[in-house]
This record gives C-alpha cells, structure tokens and sequence, in this order.
C-alpha cells in the first residue's frame, strides 16, 4: 500500500485550499445547529416566566441564525463539490496513467470487469470518503461540547451520557472488521458479475451459434445470486447493529429526560434545559450514524484503495531515472544478448541484433518464434529480465517517455480504433485534413473512404457503416504514417494485405525509408526481398541475420 499512500498524500496537499474551505463553512454549519437548541431553550425559560420582551429578542436573534444555518448548508454543498471535483479528476488521472504505463503483463492481472469497477465505482468511493470525512470530524467533535454542556448542568447525565458513547465506540469496533470482509466479498462477487455481463456482451456470437443460452444464463444467475446474497448480508448486518445501539442510546435519552424532570421538580433545573437535553441525544444518535458511516467508509475506503493500488504499485516509475539529454535520434537500433519472458522458457533468448538507421528491416521466422515479443519490448510494453536494448547507443530505459513515444511507433495486424470518425481517428495522432486526404491517396484508400455514406466523417467502429477489414488495416497504417516517427514498426500488417493495397505500402515505405527506420515482421518473401536487412528467428533464437547483395 505504499504507492497509493505516498500518491494519495500528494493529492490531498493538492486540494489543501478545497479542504480548508470545505472545513470552514462545516464549522459554520454544524456549529449553528449545536446553537439553536440553546436558543430554544432560553426562548421557554424566558415565556416560562412572563419575560416575554426577551422571549421575542431571542426569536428574533434565532431566525437570524437560522438564516445563517441555511445558508452554511448551501455552501457547505458547492464546497462539497469543489473538492469532490478537483480530487476525482486528480484520482482519474492517476488511474489512466498508471494503467498505460503498466506492462503488458502486469495488465494481464485485470479482468476488465474489475478495471471498470475500479475506475467508476472505487474512484467515486476513496473520494467521497475524503469529501464527507471534514464534516464527520467536525461532527465527532461536537460530541465533545454535548460533553461539555452535559458536564456544566448535572454529573450523573455527563457519566451517562460518556458511558453510552464509549459503548456505542466499543460496539462499533468490534463490528467493523467483521462489515470490511462482508463488504470485500461483496465487491468481489460485483466483480464476478460484471465480468459475467462483458462475457454475454462479448460472446453474444457464439451464445446464438452454439444455442448454449440455458448454460449461460445459469452462469448468469449464478453470479447474480452470489451478489445479491453478499450485498444483503452486509446491508442486513449494518442495520441490525445499528438498530441495537440506537436503542441504547433511546434508552438513555429517556432515562436522563425523567431525571431531568425529577431536577425540574425541586427547582434544579429549568424546562429548557430539558428540551436541549433531548435535542443533544437526537444529535448524539445523528452523530452515532456518522460515525458508524465514518467507519464503515473507513473500511470501504481501504477496501478500494487495495484495489486501486493494483493499477499503480506495478507501474514503470520515472522519478528514480535519470535520463539522457538528447533530443534528435537517427533511428539506430541494438539488441544485445535480450532476455525477456519466461526465465525457464522465455520468448526471447540471448537476442542480439543491430538495425541501421534509414533502412527498412524485415523480421521473420516461424510462428512462435519471439518475433513480436521484439516489438513489446521497443515498445516499453513489457520487461526484458536481462541484456540491453538500445536507440542510437542510449539504453532505451534513460530516454524520457515523452521522447520515446515521438521516436517510435507501431501498428499490428489487429489495429484497434477510437471510438470516433474515420477522420478524428487519423487526426488524434497529428496533422491535419489535408494532409490526412494526402496518405490516403498515396495509400490507394482515399477513394473506398469517400465510398462509405459520411466519407472520412464515418463512426469507423460502427457496424452499419460497413467498414471493410482491409481498409481498416490501409486506416491503421496512414495512421502510424501520420504519426511520423523516427521509427516506425509493422506487426505482421502488411502479409494480411490484399496485393494492391500491400504494393502501395512498400511503395511509401520505400519513399519513407530516406529519413526513418522501419521494421517489418513478415514471412512473405516478397516483403523480405524488398528489405534491406533479414533477421530471422528460430526456436526464439536469432538463427541468421543477412543483408541483400
């Protein structure tokens, strides 16, 4: 839990002016409640006795701090959400964050049921954890002032009423270990049915080809059930509890407003004195439950904190790295003696390889072989366990992320898009429509695009819009054109081609090759011929590495 603790420190000293706005107006808020029972108070002792002149100032001074109450309360909501605000768009940062700069394998971890319900639901629970503790705070101390009145009026009422607190805070503690397991189950059978419903969704194909609905659906039911039992459970448990202690304190309440009476009977105590008496209990009850939410949330809290330290305690950190001052790169690539995968039987062993700058690299070798693990690795996607890969002769660990990620770039046989148009999808990466329009021509798509009802303003993800598998793979790769990095990788795309679309692509590739590196995995011989360099692979060895004659 260090990571989430180190990071959610440095997001509440983020918030700190939020925090103490938010702190002040609650003080305001819940401070004007603990005033006007007094008030009311002194408004009967006042009539009790005829002094109906300072029964009415008293009024008059009441609504006042009425008004002032409302307003608080008002205030005390848009402070609310201010910090609330601020602290979910910090929290949401660092999730996405983290998540991207986890490796492949350390993602792998993550069904994406949980990755869901931890970016919306676990989110949303540490941040109005933090948002709701001010007050709670504020509403504990005010125990101490009921205390404090308690102790000014009678002895015997102060012991009770600190004896009923210190059961109800014993009470509390002892239960609370056994509401965080009930509400870590709880969130582990949300998981599973979840996951249960991505599976429906994703698998919907299949569910209809294979007619397998009975068996799903009893899947289905079955991780429903298991939730439903979970949730119940915990909310069921909470309430029991929370009913016995409430009548402890109702207990008390009314034994303190008989003896009160008895007070009132033989002139020790005015009837005022009485109201507040039951007013305060209302307020230690109130109170109770914002401290059983309090802790509840505790728990809660830590619950999702767990969770969300999953996204980042794997994450590659660059604040212990000292980087390379180096801003232009000719595109050189070292592989020396890589090790990567599974140390007994890895995806890479003991590679070694050199790429020349502007020159176009084929990669090959039977399927299996650890070529796309090459590509992961340049990619910062995963770990190598030992050996050296480096840009230009930097370690590529000591160039900063911003610089890598300009310096290279990658599209794979599978390209997957952003839900957006065709247009805002080759855009995001750079550049603009005319020059969008210009790759395309010169890919040979341009015109199937303009084919397609809204042309480049296509929902490329659509079903309806009919968007051919080969035009997407011709899409992904104007796309990593547009990108225009030094360096430029093609996972096995281009064997998936039809000819005139693939002939286009070598043709630019050729013309891109005077000022970038490209490396290509194919096992097409013609790919390879145009090549200026062949590495193969076998058995997740380099078996040759040959240049053309």
């Amino acid at each position: 839990m260090n990571s989430i603790t180190k990071e959610t420190k440095r997001i509440l000293k983020k918030c700190s002016f939020e925090i103490i706005l938010k702190f002040i107006i609650s003080v305001c808020y819940r401070g004007s409640l603990l005033v006007i029972p007094i008030m009311w108070g002194k408004i009967v002792d006042y009539a009790t006795v005829r002094n109906f002149p300072s029964s009415y100032r008293m009024i008059i001074i009441a609504v006042g701090v009425m008004l002032f109450y409302y307003t608080s309360v008002s205030l005390n909501q848009i402070f609310y959400y201010f910090l609330y605000n601020k602290m979910y768009k910090l929290y949401s940062k660092l999730a996405y964050s983290s998540f991207v700069n986890n490796s492949i394998h350390s993602i792998s971890r993550f069904k994406i049921s949980e990755f869901n319900n931890i970016i919306n639901n676990d989110i949303d629970i540490i941040v109005a954890f933090f948002a709701d503790t001010i007050i709670k705070v504020i509403q504990i101390m005010e125990f101490l002032i009921i205390y404090y009145y308690f102790y000014t009026i009678d002895i015997r009422m102060f012991i009770v009423t600190v004896s009923v607190s210190l059961i109800m805070v014993l009470v509390l503690g002892i239960l609370n270990k056994k509401t965080g397991k009930l509400n870590a189950r709880r969130k582990s059978a949300l998981d599973k049915k979840t996951s249960i419903t991505h599976e429906v969704f994703n698998t919907i194909k299949e569910i209809k080809g294979f007619f397998v609905f009975k068996s799903i659906n009893d899947r289905v039911k079955e991780k429903c059930s298991n939730y439903l039992k979970a949730h119940a459970m915990l909310n069921s448990y909470s309430t029991i509890i929370k009913q016995v202690i409430f009548v402890i304190i109702e207990f008390a309440r009314y034994t303190l407003i008989a003896y009160g009476i008895y007070l009132f009977s033989i002139g020790k105590m005015e009837i005022g004195t009485i109201l507040v008496i039951y007013t305060y209990y209302t307020k230690i009850i109130e109170n109770y439950e914002i401290i059983g939410t309090l802790t509840s949330g505790i728990q809660d809290a830590k619950v999702s904190l767990e969770r969300f330290n999953k996204l980042i305690e794997y994450r590659s950190n660059s604040n212990d790295t000292t980087f390379v001052d180096k801003k232009d790169y000719a595109g050189k690539i070292k592989f020396e003696n890589v090790l990567y995968g599974n140390k007994k039987d890895p995806i890479l062993k003991d590679v070694s390889f050199f790429v020349k700058e502007n020159t176009i690299s084929a990669i090959t070798g039977p399927a299996g072989s650890g070529k796309t693990g090459i590509f992961d690795l340049l990619m910062k996607m995963n770990k190598k366990h030992k050996g050296n890969i480096l840009i230009d002769d930097v370690p590529y660990e000591k160039i900063d992320d911003n610089t890598f990620y300009n310096l290279i770039s990658l599209v794979r046989k599978e390209p997957n898009f952003f839900d957006l148009s065709i247009k805002d999808n080759l855009m995001l990466v750079g550049g603009n429509f005319k020059e969008v329009k210009k790759v395309c021509e010169k890919l040979g798509i341009h015109d199937e695009i303009m084919e397609l009802k809204d042309g480049y303003n296509t929902d490329i993800n659509s079903i309806n819009a009919k968007v051919s598998l080969n035009l997407k793979r011709g899409i992904a790769i104007a796309r990593v054109i547009l990108k225009n990095s030094k360096i430029i990788m093609f996972d096995e795309i281009l064997d998936t081609l039809e000819p005139n679309l693939q002939s286009k692509v070598l043709e630019l590739l050729n013309e891109l090759k005077k000022d970038h590196t490209i490396l290509i995995i194919s096992r097409e011989e013609n790919i390879l011929e145009k090549s200026d360099k062949i590495i193969r692979l076998d058995n997740n060895k380099i078996k040759m590495n040959s240049k053309k004659a």
